[in-house]
């Protein structure tokens, strides 16, 4: 089987690297940090998905693709669609603004003839219906939708959840743009919450200097509701949510209050170099903790960075194993919480605290 790894040495594709077998196809435009990378066995490759050429040669004769490049909006489906016209799997560790209808319909134009009804093809790249594409296999959207659904798959009919994301970590120039582009209308509401089965608008405000259960000193906190988090709580029959960004740093936060007023590349800029500060003499930590009803479920790791390539793993052993069925599906959606949170367990970057019952503080969020 031949996985395919494009955007390889960034943060998500390094960290990814390390987390699945060789030999890998490598890919990414600086063909010198590429060999870099590579293990003995892998394959180094030069590709710009910019040159629908290249971009199609790199995709030929592979099983299933990774697309670890960003910024997500500008990669958009550029990578899905050379992907699925090779005939690949595909995982993209963002792509959660991709339309699925129209990935399900090249995946099905595109699967081989082997994979037509009574072919006798076995094997997961040739299904029946053409491949699988997994979107929203990372860290945020992804497993901050999954973890909540673990959760919810151990209690009886699950009514609020409060979620507190963050911690003390870096931005890379892409990780940065997609943050500023986050805190748009189209992906999220600031300040909203989720109560009453419905969205709210303006039913939090930030907090600076709280204490919060299981973060280090105090940090700062500020309320949004993501598209992700309302589909969440819609598909669970959630009555409320509250979901927090937690910065464990002033710099970052006031870079975050500043970046409505400027360009996005100058705000993703300022953002980067702030989180770098509050860096100065600290360890890195990010940590996603979710209390639901009462009961705690917290994952952990250095940064977010490695708890997106964990799921990203997840998500490629899981589609390499024929586990996925053919079309588009977001990773919390398709994938086997159960499966993933042994993943995570096993993933010696990552800790993992089992659910349990939430201490209770005055004074906290």
């Amino acid at each position: 089987m031949t996985i395919a790894v494009i955007g390889c040495y960034g943060a998500v594709g390094r960290a990814l690297v390390r987390r699945l077998p060789e030999p890998l196809r490598l890919g990414g435009r600086d063909l010198a940090r590429v060999r870099a990378l590579a293990r003995p066995g892998d394959e180094a490759v030069a590709v710009d998905i910019e040159q629908g050429a290249r971009l199609a040669e790199f995709c030929a004769g592979c099983d299933v693709v990774v697309n670890c490049a960003g910024p997500s909006a500008r990669v958009l489906d550029t990578v899905a669609r050379a992907a699925l016209r090779a005939g690949a799997h595909y995982v993209d560790v963002a792509g959660d603004q991709l339309d699925h209808t129209r990935l399900s319909a090249l995946a099905h134009d595109t699967a081989p003839s082997s994979a037509r009804p009574g072919s006798g093809h076995q094997g997961p790249r040739h299904r029946v219906g053409g491949p699988a594409v997994v979107l929203a296999a990372g860290m945020m959207p992804g497993l901050s939708a999954l973890l909540p659904r673990a959760l919810a798959g151990q209690a009886d009919r699950p009514a609020r959840l409060v979620a507190h994301v963050g911690g003390l970590d870096r931005f890379t120039r892409a990780a940065a743009l997609d943050y500023i582009a986050s805190l748009s209308g189209e992906y999220a509401t600031p300040l909203a919450a989720w109560r009453g089965h419905q969205p709210i608008r303006g039913a939090l405000r930030p907090a600076e200097g709280v204490a919060l259960p299981h973060f280090p000193g105090r940090v700062s906190a500020y309320p949004y509701l993501s598209r992700e988090t309302e589909r969440l709580a819609r598909a669970l029959g959630l009555a409320e949510v509250e979901w927090w960004s937690v910065f464990d740093g002033e710099r970052t936060l006031r870079a975050l209050a500043g970046a409505r007023d400027k360009a996005p590349a100058q705000a993703a800029g300022d953002l980067e170099l702030a989180a770098r500060l509050d860096l100065l003499g600290r360890a890195p930590y990010f940590q996603l903790v979710f209390d639901l009803d009462g009961r705690v479920l917290l994952a952990r790791a250095p940064d977010s960075y490695e708890l997106t390539a964990a799921f990203a793993a997840a998500a490629t052993r899981a589609v390499a194993a024929g586990r996925v069925p053919p079309g588009a599906h977001d990773a919390a959606d398709v994938l086997d919480p159960a499966r993933v949170l042994q993943d995570l367990r096993d993933d010696p970057a990552v800790h993992v605290v089992e659910p349990s019952p939430a201490p209770v503080e005055e004074g906290v969020l």
